[in-house]
């Protein structure tokens, strides 16, 4: 996970399908490891942590997939049932390959989320647009 010049880890949950990390520019950065199946009891644990490196309070995410991360269709609905009670204030998505950037296209037509959500093709993309959004 690459983060912004002179952005350091204040905080990091670990676990073996994602690594997130609550950076010092205020973005919380979740990184989806190798073959990670994000279900609705992961999006569930998801939202525990999000909610403790967050202490609740809204704040920007900024979302990274390694190789062969894959979402279930109950999931990808379940995310705007949930959005009201995360504490993702605005998300950017990073979509380095084909097969993510058609996913993160789907997700916004069909899901419409509520809170500012967008993808990049780089990493230094999403963080400055994020930096640009007030919370």
């Amino acid at each position: 996970m690459v983060a912004k010049k002179n952005s350091i880890t204040l905080k990091e949950i670990d676990s073996k399908e994602a690594n997130i990390q609550l950076k010092s520019n205020g973005i919380v950065y979740v990184l989806f490891k190798d073959d990670c199946v994000l279900d609705i009891e992961l999006q569930f644990r998801l939202l525990d942590s999000y909610n403790e490196i967050t202490a609740g309070r809204l704040t920007p995410f900024v979302f990274l997939a390694a190789e062969n991360v894959t979402i279930t269709s109950e999931a990808r609905d379940n995310a705007t049932t949930i959005e009201s009670i995360s504490p993702l204030g605005a998300s950017a998505a990073v979509v380095n390959n084909l097969a993510y950037k058609l996913i993160a296209n789907f997700y916004m037509r069909l899901n419409k989320p509520k809170r500012p959500f967008k993808t990049f093709s780089s990493e230094e993309e999403a963080v400055d647009w994020l930096l640009s959004i007030e919370m």
